[in-house]
């Protein structure tokens, strides 16, 4: 059986632990004033169709914004466009090197495979364009398969 000593003194830390809730609130602020959110404005109107079922998915970091719709502006045309992330883009053919581009970045190159395209598609829009931005997508270099629709709750 082993016996309690009282003759041993405890070593004093090497912070004194008062000052720790000062530190922890120190990086919290700091987190919370260096954070980067992502905001981008659509530019193009997008009437979201609605849906009798919906699931709620978990939000992903990693996420490629993609609107489809007819430009706010009018002077950029009545027909319908596709604005991906801040971008207007003038043909679905842009999609495929502003992909390459982002997976050449650190921060998206070891993420690649959980990244989420996020659509955001007017109603009225047509298949096809919509056909060829998911064949972009499918393109063996880009290879950006994870796709999530947005729509209204009936």
């Amino acid at each position: 059986m082993s016996k309690f000593s009282k003759g041993k003194k405890r070593a004093e830390p090497a912070i004194s632990t008062a000052s720790l809730p000062d530190i922890v609130f120190m990086l919290l602020f700091f987190f919370m004033v260096t954070a980067k959110f992502k905001s981008t404005e659509a530019l193009v109107e997008v009437k979201v169709p609605s849906a009798f079922t919906t699931e709620v998915l978990d939000k992903n970091d990693k996420s490629i914004l993609y609107w489809i719709g007819k430009p706010k502006n009018p002077a950029l045309g009545s027909t319908y466009r596709v604005q991906l992330d801040d971008q207007l883009l003038d043909d679905v053919s842009q999609i495929g090197p502003y992909l390459l581009d982002l997976r050449g970045k650190d921060e998206y190159a070891e993420d690649w495979y959980d990244l989420v395209n996020y659509f955001q598609v007017d109603k009225n829009a047509p298949m096809g364009l919509i056909r060829d931005v998911q064949e972009e997508l499918r393109d063996p270099a880009v290879d950006a398969l994870t796709v999530q629709y947005s729509v209204m709750d009936e």
